[in-house]
């Protein structure tokens, strides 16, 4: 028998659990096993909101949430918006909205907080596609 690890659970959690044997004589670790491989493979890009970001140092609420695409691949987060070209790859959850959150910034400071005149037509259409993402931005 392989090495193997004692883990304590709630009741509820082992009648849980129970509910989704195959067969009552499934052991737990086959049960767990078949549920840890089942969300891997069956595991499409999510959808989360991101409803505030940090510009300037100060944390903003937005007037609509930025939808963030994550994907999880060889044990990384992916997280993106291409529209508001957003990127990050990160351990864990946490450490990817905070990597979004810097890379928004970047975003804002090159974009918004640059002066106009230096700015492509692309460029200009981007600053406003982010003015616009706060309450009164035009």
């Amino acid at each position: 028998m392989p090495d193997t690890s004692s883990i304590k659970i709630s009741t509820e959690l082992k009648y849980r659990l129970n509910s989704l044997k195959v067969h009552p004589r499934e052991t737990y670790n086959d049960l767990i096993g078949r549920l840890v491989s089942h969300a891997r493979e069956s595991r499409p890009p999510t959808h989360i909101p991101l409803i505030y970001v940090r510009v300037g140092g100060e944390i903003r609420e937005l007037a609509e949430p930025i939808e963030l695409c994550v994907e999880v691949e060889d044990g990384e987060y992916i997280l993106y918006n291409h529209a508001l070209r957003l990127l990050a790859v990160a351990p864990d959850l946490r450490e990817g909205l905070m990597e979004v959150t810097a890379e928004f910034e970047t975003n804002w400071k090159d974009f918004v907080e640059r002066d106009e005149s230096g700015l492509t037509g692309g460029a200009l259409q981007f600053r406003r596609k982010l003015l616009s993402l706060f309450h009164g931005g035009s």
